[in-house]
């Protein structure tokens, strides 16, 4: 109920006036610097202007490392933040004029590992459980498991996932990240129960929901 209701005034607050969707741009020079604290306002303009004129978008970020910029459309956009972090971020249409937008970081390591983060058009945070059921480890799972399979599952006690937005279309894919961390043993025991190693998820108007 909570999640209508927060929906429903978003709604409300856009229906004075019919207007167009906010590209994905003017999103991100508004952004508040909380939620990219490494990069300024002038770099976020600089990515902007790089990319329209057809330059490789590379700033140096507050940490004198290098950010860049490596897609922008008008609802898709993909940073890769420092060198082992990336961001997407995805429009994502409640009606013809308002949005709430997907953000997707990404820690890339040995496993890599990625939080879902929801906005609304003010950059106020959204609870993401209220737009996303988030897959557990069960999903990926088929019914029946061998001994040692499930040896092998229980040792996944940290459930590393990975998410990827399309710039294409409105779907999110989580990855099963989590058997990478186990020794190859274990993996080669657990790789025939697999149900499957990635979920799509497909956005329906209010909320991503899982695709069959």
């Amino acid at each position: 109920m909570n999640r209508l209701k927060y929906l429903f005034l978003l709604l409300l607050m856009a229906a004075p006036a019919v207007q167009a969707r906010t590209p994905i741009r003017q999103w991100l020079t508004a952004m508040p610097d909380s939620v990219m604290p490494l990069l300024t306002k002038n770099n976020r303009l600089d990515f902007i202007d790089f990319l329209e004129s057809k330059m490789e978008a590379v700033v140096t970020n507050r940490l004198d490392g290098k950010s860049q910029m490596n897609a922008l459309t008008d609802d898709y956009l993909h940073i890769s933040y420092t060198r082992t972090c990336d961001v997407e971020m995805k429009l994502l249409p409640l009606t013809d004029s308002v949005d709430v937008l997907c953000m997707v970081t990404t820690v890339k390591a040995a496993v890599n590992d990625s939080h879902v983060f929801f906005f609304d058009e003010s950059w106020q945070p959204i609870e993401a459980n209220m737009l996303f059921a988030e897959p557990v480890l069960e999903d990926f799972k088929r019914a029946e498991v061998s001994d040692s399979a499930d040896a092998a599952w229980r040792k996944m006690d940290i459930f590393f996932k990975s998410y990827e937005l399309s710039p294409d279309a409105t779907t999110l894919t989580c990855r099963l990240e989590a058997t990478n961390f186990l020794n190859e043993e274990d993996r080669r025991a657990v790789t025939p129960y697999l149900k499957c190693d990635a979920l799509v998820f497909s956005w329906e108007g209010d909320r991503f929901a899982r695709k069959p």
